[in-house]
């Protein structure tokens, strides 16, 4: 018995000092605070990079975002020939505020952001998946404002990327949420866009403070 306890005891030993597995690419498991799941290249000096180029944002919804055709699907700005918000303008909006976001995070945290790749130059490749967006029923006589638990979610992801080598450095992927947390939030056009704005301006902000650290310790180690 007591010889099965120490070997129990061993496994546990060896698989928590186990090197946590890497991704196909190469990229191993770190730990993050602000992020579901972050991903770093071994070895990577993400301190050699002070410049951005930023990819155009692809949009992905959910699979059965457009088959709900319920009230919560309606959109409060379509004319009542069309209910329903055209997915396409949905995806151009959306996309357009996670680049503006991921933008104004790298300048935050002092980055050059450019419009072409080089040396010394990170290719940043951000990503909207599974989005869904519970939009409001339309306002009547009798209904004059609307309210649901959660705007909608999604799952954002980045790539940050040598712009020459093509190498992918660092990972971030994170599932959202979009609400208000501790009550209803309000159920209109404008309210679902600032709060998704908003998560996306918060998630991009957790990723230049991840990369950033990366950054820090990659300085660090190097002296």
């Amino acid at each position: 018995m007591r010889a099965l306890w120490i070997l129990a005891l061993a496994v546990l030993i060896s698989a928590g000092c186990a090197t946590p597995p890497a991704t196909s690419d190469g990229l191993v498991a770190a730990r993050s605070s602000m992020l579901d799941e972050l991903y770093l290249r071994p070895n990577a000096d993400l301190s050699a990079y002070r410049r951005v180029v930023i990819d155009a944002v692809p949009v992905q919804f959910r699979s059965d975002y457009l088959s709900q055709r319920h009230g919560l699907n309606y959109l409060l700005a379509q004319p009542m020939y069309q209910p329903y918000q055209d997915a396409d303008s949905v995806a151009k909006d959306m996309a357009a505020l996670m680049q503006a976001s991921v933008a104004d995070a790298f300048r935050a945290a002092n980055y050059e952001v450019v419009a072409a790749p080089g040396p010394g130059v990170l290719r940043v490749s951000a990503k909207i998946s599974e989005l869904f967006i519970n939009a409001p029923d339309r306002l009547s006589s009798s209904v004059r404002s609307t309210f649901n638990r959660d705007t909608g979610q999604a799952t954002l992801s980045l790539d940050a990327s040598d712009s020459v080598s093509g190498n992918v450095l660092a990972r971030v992927v994170h599932r959202n949420i979009v609400r208000e947390v501790r009550r209803l939030n309000a159920a209109d056009d404008s309210s679902n866009r600032f709060w998704f704005e908003t998560a996306f301006r918060r998630w991009a902000a957790n990723v230049t403070a991840e990369l950033g650290t990366a950054r820090r310790s990659a300085v660090s180690l190097a002296r």
